[in-house]
């Protein structure tokens, strides 16, 4: 009776194991990779700091194994970041902009620049 309940336990323990297993790796297959990198106009304007070129810079490597780059952000910046793409060799069809703030940043403190209303988010 004893070697029939260890041997129950110890099946059942490797079934649950590979069930676990086989659930992990059915949910690593179905959730898709996604990288955002976050870019920021000057404050006063809509040109692009050297900083924010760099993040572009990366941003059209990443394009290139992406199907589709969101751009989210305010419309004057969005249409600022997607012209770069473009001249940096992104097809303009693969751009999707979507003209909306998103989430707020925290407030920035007295006498900061709020840079809420100049970023750009780039979704891939």
């Amino acid at each position: 009776m004893r070697k029939y309940t260890l041997a129950l336990l110890a099946g059942s323990f490797l079934i649950g194991t590979a069930g676990v297993a086989s659930a992990q790796d059915l949910a690593t297959a179905v959730v898709p990779s996604k990288s955002e990198l976050m870019v920021f106009t000057e404050k006063g304007s809509h040109a692009l700091s050297p900083t924010a070129m760099a993040t572009i810079r990366t941003a059209v490597n990443d394009a290139r194994s992406a199907r589709q780059v969101t751009l989210t952000g305010s419309p004057e910046n969005v249409a600022t970041v997607k012209s770069e793409l473009v001249r940096q060799g992104v097809p303009a069809n693969a751009i999707v902009a979507r003209n909306d703030a998103g989430s707020p940043l925290p407030k920035a403190g007295d006498g900061l620049s709020d840079p809420s209303d100049r970023r750009v988010a780039i979704t891939f």
